[in-house]
């Protein structure tokens, strides 16, 4: 085979290519070294620049944080944090639900933790990090912590809602006998178990549905056998209630037995935690309201002191008891003719007594048509009226008749007012005694004082003796027969002192 010179030639590399592609390849080299060594002393000085602060092109929650410090980024996030989505937690149960924010239950920015990863970025080992910080924008997602007080404080309120005590056994009276009706059980919001949901499944911003937790509430054991028993023996008493209308001279009496006291029966705990059967006031005064309701004309009873009063007197097995009846506030429609006089007299309510209770009305002005409050009869007769004692005064007669028993005790001639200060008529009580009274408006004293009726102004109206001055003498002494006071009943001597020995407050007084 012939090779030719020019063959040979052109499979020869020539000393200067070799030489060109060494020198290109020594200036690449060159360059990059150069490059790698102005890009380390670059990221050196900014990093000594900006060894206090965050580098640029790093973001959170939508803040520049580039060039900052940590406390200045920390002090910008606090602005934002407020405007934050949270995200919801929906506490369910069953088909209920409650939705709150994140941040309600607990969950709040931990801004902290942010500005640590984003001052960070850019510091770590890595190169492609180091760099990449100057080049691109970088999201520092936030971080939350939790707290759990704010959750305990929303479940407690949450439980006042959905917990529910459990319902006792109650008594029932069926077919003549009682029966223990069982309880249900309740439940209580397990707030330790729900903080152990919240607590796994706290994290980032998102809608979260919780299921709520509940502990059992047992309703009490019962020994019914003991329970009837005690009930039954409760139910073999009966109570006599008693009252008297003042006015209409009426006794009343309801005898409340088996099926009003088992009414009243209630099943409670004593002290050891154990079921009794107890009594409730409450089933007590519903009976009375009953009875009240059955009077008519607004009568009733003052019924919490009643409802007590009769469970007292239960409690310590009375087969009797007098209640006090009450009469309520009436109203007049003004008359053509009326005056203050001509209305007290009808109603039996003194004329002062009307003036006070109607502050905002002209007592001397009245015209037709007018609404005139006439006070209760309890304003006259407070206290519980003495059985079988009565005084009557007739004005016309002037006379005094007192009567026990139904039978007349003493009958005396007196003096009441004079027709300018009028002894009122009307239905009254002894209201009090005083053996020496002292009357400063007219320098009277009064010997044997029985107070009968507020008059209005503070003044007291009642029996006493011929009274005499604070010279010694004695005024009246021979008017007895006719008016002669200022709206008392005066007695002679030594009439008024039997009547004060034998009266006793709460007597009834008829003045008519």
């Amino acid at each position: 085979m012939e090779i030719t010179a020019g063959d040979y030639s052109s499979t020869r590399t020539r000393p200067r290519d070799t030489f060109a592609v060494g020198v290109f390849f020594v200036l690449v080299v060159a360059l990059i070294t150069v490059t790698l060594f102005c890009g380390w002393v670059f990221l050196k000085r900014m990093e000594r620049l900006y060894r206090h602060h965050i580098f640029p092109n790093v973001y959170a929650l939508g803040i520049d944080l580039g060039g900052k410090t940590p406390a200045q980024a920390a002090a910008a996030l606090e602005e934002v944090a407020p405007y934050l989505d949270s995200g919801l937690l929906i506490l369910r149960d069953g088909e209920e639900r409650w939705s709150y924010p994140w941040f309600v239950a607990g969950l709040k920015l931990d801004i902290e933790a942010v500005v640590v990863a984003a001052y960070a970025k850019g510091r770590g080992p890595s190169l492609n990090d180091q760099v990449a910080v100057w080049l691109y924008y970088h999201d520092i997602p936030p971080r939350f912590t939790y707290d759990e007080e704010p959750a305990r404080d929303l479940l407690a309120r949450l439980s006042n809602q959905v917990s529910s005590p459990a319902v006792d056994p109650e008594l029932a009276m069926k077919q003549g006998s009682i029966v223990v009706i069982p309880g249900q059980p309740g439940r209580l919001l397990d707030i330790e178990t729900m903080l152990v949901r919240l607590r796994e499944t706290a994290g980032t911003p998102s809608t979260v549905e919780v299921d709520l937790a509940f502990e059992v509430v047992p309703p009490p054991e019962l020994t019914v056998e003991a329970i009837t028993a005690e009930s039954e023996a409760l139910l073999a008493r009966q109570i006599r209630l008693h009252t008297y209308d003042i006015l209409k001279e009426q006794t009343l009496t309801w005898t409340l037995a088996r099926d009003e006291i088992a009414t009243w029966l209630y099943l409670a705990t004593d002290e050891d935690g154990e079921p009794r059967v107890a009594i409730n006031q409450h089933g007590i005064r519903n009976t009375l309201l009953a009875l009240a309701d059955g009077l008519g004309d607004g009568r009733g009873f003052f019924f919490d002191e009643a409802a007590a009063q009769t469970l007292a007197a239960f409690d310590r097995g009375e087969t009797d008891l007098w209640l006090y009846l009450t009469h309520p506030e009436r109203t007049y429609v003004v008359q053509p003719g009326d005056t203050l006089t001509s209305l007290s007299a009808r109603h039996g309510m003194p004329g002062g007594l009307v003036a006070e209770a109607n502050p905002e009305i002209d007592i001397d002005r009245l015209y037709v048509g007018q609404v005139i409050r006439i006070p209760s009869q309890d304003v006259l007769t407070p206290y519980m009226p003495v059985p079988n004692k009565k005084i009557v005064v007739n004005i016309a007669e002037q006379r005094t008749r007192v009567y026990e028993n139904g039978q007349l005790l003493h009958e005396w001639t007196v003096s009441t007012g004079l027709k300018d200060s009028p002894t009122h008529q009307g239905t009254f009580q002894v209201l009090g005694k005083d053996e020496k009274a002292y009357a400063s408006q007219w320098d009277l004293w009064m010997p044997y004082f029985i107070s009968v009726y507020p008059a209005g102004g503070g003044v007291m109206n009642g029996f006493h003796e011929l009274p005499f001055l604070s010279n010694g003498q004695r005024l009246w002494a021979g008017s007895l027969g006719r008016p002669a006071s200022y709206g008392c009943i005066i007695l002679g001597i030594p009439d008024a002192e039997i009547l004060y020995n034998w009266v006793e407050v709460g007597v009834t007084v008829v003045i008519e």
